[in-house]
């Protein structure tokens, strides 16, 4: 039976919700603001897609030092630090006179911010909340990013359309705010035992590979992934030298300093020293399957939010305020799950219930890729996004209660940098595997299309379409200008968008169908858990 919580503990998690509704806030703005962003900015997806990585990017480098800075320095300190530079990073964005300054200055911010609040949310419900209660706090907890993700799409997606695109980012701003007053005012101060000793090499190490492995899937879809796209806006000096492309080449010098780094962590434990990863952890299979798990949770959950809303917004053109009650059906689910999960199915095994839940997200995919269309989306579609957001909710309150349960008191604090990295780098993977299938695919049925159907279009138009290195994901009424341009008649124009509206809704469920691989190898490694409950 699940202790009931204490007064203090209470505060605390309510404290910890808002910091936690906050970060979850601030990524559903900025996805919710897909065609808006693109239309302020005068940009394209391709940047737009680069700007929701760079967040979790920069997060996920600085999270794994995090998990050592706040025994440094105090978990409720670091929190309070991160709520602040959450603050400017907001304001900032709002000021941005072009993309760029939000992709090199605003968003980065918001990765810091992000990378000192979460790591300090997860160790403090560990280090408040012991035993049973722990899982009850990470649901509640769930439920308040699921309740960010609910509200926000609606809300930001209704000011966006009747206010002004900034309004939004400035209420992030004062969530932000909010979060520091409480923080200050009703955190106490936590004791805990600083390391004898800084690992800077152990950062240097991690926050290199990680940047350089994801950075290289990210532009992987335009450079090439393995073969130099010379097409592409490679240096000459590069492709002069070798048509290795450079995507495999900062994967691979990624995967170095990952691997130098591991074994650099093993040295630092025999030495007796606080290693950022103790190897330990992940010769413990509970915790090292509950570490995967986490991480195919957060794939998934990055990579289909990203596709959701630019397939309801670009290609089937849905309004800001339905795509938000779309996005609305899966949160509610999430939401209720996250909670009810550790109540009700408290008598369930970990390994049943997170097996349960990723055969849910499969079905979910599969639900999905029936029921949309080129131009609209069908009535079932709705019922794939509650059973989505349901099966989330499940994995939410499950799989860092998994981790923290299988590591000692001590480790299970620290363990947070690494929850928190895996989720970052998961949210980046899962746009990086899911966006570029739905990019790769795109272009594929766009060139094909082109190539079966070029005697209908001008020359120099197919021409264009065959010799571009990259193909945007653009919208219709995009794409009838880009037409016009060309000179093409009204017939031309319409059979145009007939086959842009097609190759869109194929690379919509190819990347499902990468969702649904996904959500296989979580079947697996749920299979790995341990029977006891």
């Amino acid at each position: 039976m699940t202790t009931p919580l204490t007064d203090i503990q209470k505060r605390l998690l309510i404290i910890l919700c808002l910091a936690q509704f906050t970060i979850s806030a601030d990524i559903a703005n900025l996805s919710i603001a897909t065609s808006t962003l693109v239309s302020t900015f005068q940009t394209d997806i391709s940047a737009i897609k680069t700007l929701g990585t760079i967040q979790p990017l920069v997060g996920a480098a600085l999270m794994l030092p995090a998990g050592l800075i706040g025994l440094f320095i105090g978990w409720r300190v670091m929190l309070i630090t991160g709520a602040v530079i959450g603050f400017i990073a907001t304001l900032l964005f709002v000021m941005a006179p072009n993309v760029e300054f939000v992709t090199f200055l605003a968003r980065p911010l918001t990765g810091i911010a992000s990378a000192l609040i979460l790591p300090a949310i997860l160790a403090l419900v560990s280090a408040r909340f012991p035993g049973k209660s722990r899982a009850l706090a990470f649901g509640v907890l769930a439920a308040s990013g699921g309740l960010a993700a609910a509200i926000v799409p609606m809300t930001s997606g209704f000011m966006m359309d009747h206010a002004s695109w900034s309004l939004p980012f400035i209420c992030m701003s004062a969530f932000y705010l909010f979060t520091t007053v409480l923080a200050i005012r009703g955190i106490p101060p936590m004791c805990t035992e600083s390391p004898e000793s800084f690992d800077f090499k152990g950062v240097a190490l991690s926050s290199a590979g990680i940047v350089l492995v994801v950075l290289g899937l990210i532009k992987a879809p335009s450079w090439g992934l393995s073969k130099a796209n010379l097409k592409a806006d490679i240096p000459l000096w590069y492709t002069d030298f070798t048509h290795v492309s450079p995507s495999a080449v900062l994967v691979l010098v990624g995967l170095l300093s990952l691997f130098t780094f591991y074994f650099q962590q093993r040295q630092r434990e025999n030495n007796q020293k606080t290693a950022l990863l103790p190897t330990h952890w992940l010769k413990n299979t509970q915790c090292g399957c509950g570490f995967l798990l986490l991480a195919f949770m957060y794939m998934i959950l990055g990579g289909v939010s990203f596709i959701i809303i630019t397939y309801l917004q670009v290609a089937i053109a849905l309004s800001s305020s339905h795509s938000g009650f779309v996005i609305l059906l899966f949160s509610i689910c999430m939401i209720a799950f996250s909670i009810i999960s550790p109540i009700l199915f408290k008598s369930k095994s970990p390994r049943f219930l997170c097996s349960t839940a990723f055969i849910g997200l499969a079905c979910s995919a599969i639900i999905l890729i029936l029921s949309s269309g080129t131009t609209h989306i069908h009535v079932p579609f709705y019922f794939g996004m509650l059973l989505t957001g349901a099966s989330m909710g499940v994995l939410a309150s499950q799989c860092p209660a998994i981790i923290t349960n299988a590591l000692g008191e001590a480790d299970a604090a620290q363990s947070s940098g690494l929850q928190a990295t895996i989720r970052n780098i998961g949210l980046v993977l899962g746009i990086c595997l899911l966006g570029g299938t739905q990019q790769a695919a795109l272009e594929h049925s766009v060139r094909q299309h082109n190539e079966q159907s070029k005697e209908l279009f001008p020359a120099h138009f197919v021409a264009q379409v065959k010799d571009s290195p990259s193909l945007p994901y653009l919208d219709d009424i995009r794409v009838a200008n880009i037409a016009d341009s060309y000179g093409m008649d009204h017939k031309q124009i319409d059979t145009l968008l007939i086959l842009n509206a097609d190759s869109r809704l194929t690379s919509f469920q190819k990347a499902l169908m990468m969702m649904i691989f996904l959500a296989s190898l979580g079947i697996i490694t749920s299979t790995r858990l341990t029977k006891e409950e």
